[in-house]
C-alpha cells in the first residue's frame, strides 16, 4: 500500500487518518449503545429513540467516511475532491431518507431523545477529534 519515493512514503498518513476517524466512530457507537442501555431503565420508547438518533448520525457519516477516505494511490486531487463532494451529497440524501423513514415508521417516538442523541454524537465527534489530533491541541 505504501510506495517509497526517496524518504517519503505515500499512503501512511492517509491510513492513519482513516484509522483515527473510524476509531472516533467506534467511540460514538459505544456511547450511543451505553446511553440507550441507560435510558432503557426509563422507558423502551426513550431508549429506542436514542438508539435511532445515534444511528441516524452514524450510518450516513460512516458511508461518507468509507467512500471519501478510500485510499487510491493513482487518483488525482481533482478526482479525490469530486469524490468528496459526491460522498457529501449522498450522505445528505441518506440522512434525509433515514429521518423520513424513522418519522413515518416508528411510532411512538421520543423526539427529545432522538435529536438529543443525534446532537450528542456530533459533539462527541468534535471532542474526540480534538483529543486524538495532537497537532490541533498544540496550536
Amino acid at each position: 500500500m505504501t510506495v517509497n519515493k526517496g524518504n517519503r512514503r505515500h499512503g501512511v498518513h492517509s491510513q492513519k487518518n482513516r484509522n483515527r476517524i473510524f476509531k472516533i466512530f467506534l467511540i460514538q457507537a459505544g456511547i450511543c449503545v451505553l446511553l440507550s442501555a441507560f435510558l432503557l431503565l426509563h422507558s423502551h420508547n426513550t431508549a429506542l429513540s436514542a438508539l435511532l438518533g445515534g444511528s441516524l448520525y452514524l450510518l450516513p457519516n460512516l458511508y461518507f467516511a468509507h467512500r471519501a477516505l478510500n485510499f487510491r494511490e493513482k487518483e488525482s486531487a481533482r478526482r479525490a475532491l469530486a469524490e468528496m463532494y459526491m460522498s457529501q451529497i449522498w450522505k445528505m440524501g441518506i440522512s434525509i431518507l433515514a429521518f423520513a423513514a424513522v418519522f413515518i415508521l416508528v411510532q411512538p417516538l421520543n423526539p427529545f431523545s432522538l435529536f438529543g442523541t443525534f446532537i450528542l454524537m456530533q459533539i462527541v465527534g468534535w471532542i474526540a477529534q480534538m483529543k486524538l489530533n495532537n497537532r490541533f491541541l498544540k496550536l
